[in-house]
């Protein structure tokens, strides 16, 4: 027949996630509305917003796995994610630390020593791992209270060190932080989660980092992608500390 869209005869036809496909024409439809399909739907809605602002890592680290599934980055993250979400009062509640953003073969890295300095530089020491030392690491931050996230540029494994300047605005809120480590075919590790706030230091506290560096910094809106920030050139030695963009 070839594809069409629309209703023909009994059957109706529709692309998705960039096939064509076709399904029977229902005239009439179940739809109950209970109080439980309505939270479940509503849950769901808010699943998939949180994938479209985290979609600066979601659509780098789970795309070529949710096409060989059939399906779309941000429903892979949704389903890879259902024992972390919870709905209570009309709001999604996210289990942080057991949330998701890559998985693969890639031997994963586990931070060992986390600071974050008074001019909100986050560094975080990790343990190299059985991994390749030319893995690329990478530290993905959000906030919560902004809903917005950051992807910082990556250091190799072998260094055992990344440090991520946030933007300033992140200064007065708690940020959740996970580590991903992609290998040289471009495969990912499981994601691991990086508990900030038990070792974070307030502002005006003083801290052993050698936070001198001025790395480049880069701020990504979580809504549209933008690049809405400004740029400064950071000395080598301060590899590790830029992001990049979705």
């Amino acid at each position: 027949m070839g594809p069409f869209s629309g209703k023909l005869g009994p059957a109706v036809g529709y692309t998705w996630n960039g096939k064509w496909c076709m399904r029977s024409y229902q005239k009439f439809v179940k739809n109950p509305r209970t109080e439980a399909q309505q939270a479940h739907r509503a849950m769901f809605k808010q699943e998939v917003q949180l994938a479209a602002r985290m979609r600066q890592v979601i659509a780098r680290t789970m795309t070529d796995p949710a096409r060989e599934l059939g399906m779309t980055a941000y429903n892979l993250f949704v389903k890879a994610n259902q024992a972390a979400f919870a709905y209570t009062d009309d709001s999604l509640v996210v289990d942080y630390p057991n949330l998701v953003l890559s998985f693969g073969d890639i031997a994963p890295v586990e931070a060992e020593e986390v600071e974050r300095t008074a001019d909100n530089v986050l560094n975080v020491r990790f343990a190299r791992g059985i991994g390749r030392g030319n893995d690329e690491v990478y530290l993905y931050v959000w906030v919560p209270d902004l809903q917005r996230g950051y992807m910082s540029s990556s250091v190799h494994r072998r260094e055992k060190r990344i440090s991520v300047a946030l933007p300033d605005e992140y200064a007065a809120h708690e940020v959740q932080a996970w580590l991903l480590v992609q290998g040289e075919e471009g495969g990912w590790s499981q994601s691991t989660f990086v508990d900030c706030e038990s070792t974070s230091l307030q502002a005006g506290e003083s801290t052993s980092a050698d936070a001198s560096a001025a790395p480049s910094r880069r701020e990504v809106d979580a809504e549209d992608g933008r690049d809405v920030s400004r740029s400064e050139e950071a000395p080598p030695a301060a590899r590790g500390v830029t992001s990049s963009p979705a």
